[in-house]
């Protein structure tokens, strides 16, 4: 027990001194947003229950109004801000359904990743992993959005349909393009076993990027909020929509590139292993295994990639932001949005 309140004093104090608007981590460089989004994608919050949210919600309020009882540490402040900052939305103030988290990203995508890259799956299981997978980024593209701009429930369908019938296409179509080559052309066996560890990687990369762009496209069209330091909103940019699509997109690819490459590198190595030989039946848990630690890891750094409250010059915004002023009557240089994630 002492040991544990010592761990626990330890923690409190390597922490920053919590003031309620800062991130915990620098947010200005890329090491700063792998940290914090560490904390976003974290799955040990999906065990958060409403009670616990509703106390970390009360205690983040408590403290902007100067209320916070002096017991309450700098740990449990951060706990807070951690539980609300992965299932609240920054722009509807509403509870992300569980599953569309970006912290049951990780487990779901485990077996998703796993169903992708089974060996030598008939067109039928391609076609049904692929449908999975796309409806599960469906669903978290929405549920994750720029929410300033709302789709309607025929666009959503559309942007379905579309997200499915390309990555089962491309998945189909690549594989009977790399069985007819292996036919007809290459005869290394070592070859063929790399074109068919890409098909899978391309089909999903490929259709991840375009369900973004199809799924947030009103966002592009019609733009979304940007606003100052101080939260208010000056109008919806049609740039700063597409600037916040395009940085997902990237985003979405960077995941998909090490959690279906990776694994098949990695197991070909354990495979050689006597123990593995021995017992194949260990060969699907520790692909498992690899590929949700190699998630852990790839899935934050995409996101980091790019802060989620981004920063652009009025300069490359429309001319209706080009001469806006401040409370003070100071001109406005930089205004803010939030990219999604």
């Amino acid at each position: 027990m002492e040991s544990n309140n010592i761990m626990q004093e330890k923690l409190n104090n390597s922490l920053p001194l919590f003031n309620g608007v800062s991130k915990k981590f620098d947010d200005s460089t890329f090491w700063g947003r792998f940290q914090n989004f560490r904390d976003v994608t974290d799955p040990s919050t999906l065990f958060c229950s409403k009670a616990q949210l509703e106390q970390s919600q009360k205690l983040l309020e408590d403290f902007k109004k100067g209320l916070v009882d002096p017991t309450v540490s700098n740990l449990q402040l951060w706990n807070a801000k951690k539980n609300v900052d992965a299932i609240i939305h920054p722009d509807t103030g509403k509870s992300i359904f569980l599953p569309f988290r970006m912290s049951a990203f990780l487990p779901i995508n485990v077996v998703i990743c796993a169903g992708l890259i089974l060996p030598n799956a008939s067109i039928g299981t391609t076609i049904f992993w692929q449908w999975v997978n796309q409806s599960y980024n469906i669903a978290l593209n929405h549920a994750n959005r720029n929410a300033s701009n709302q789709m309607t429930n025929k666009q959503i369908l559309n942007a379905y349909l579309s997200a499915v019938g390309i990555s089962c296409s491309l998945a189909v179509g690549l594989g009977y393009a790399v069985d007819k080559l292996s036919n007809s052309y290459i005869k290394n066996p070592n070859v063929i076993k790399g074109l068919k560890m890409m098909v899978p990687f391309t089909a999903v990369t490929s259709a991840g990027i375009a369900n973004v762009l199809i799924m947030r496209r009103n966002e592009t069209v019609n733009g979304i909020d940007v606003r100052d330091k101080d939260g208010n909103v000056y109008g919806k940019s049609k740039v700063a929509g597409r600037e916040a699509v395009y940085k997902v997109a990237f985003s979405r690819a960077a995941t998909s590139f090490p959690a279906l490459l990776l694994p098949n590198i990695v197991m070909t190595l354990f495979e050689k292993l006597k123990f593995v030989q021995n017992y194949p039946k260990v060969k699907m848990p520790l692909n498992l295994a690899v590929i949700g630690v190699i998630f852990n890891t790839s899935l934050p750094a995409a996101i980091a990639m790019f802060p989620q409250e981004s920063v652009i010059s009025v300069d490359n915004l429309e001319p209706e932001f080009k001469n806006l002023k401040d409370k003070n009557g100071n001109p406005i240089t930089e205004l803010i949005y939030n990219k999604g994630l």
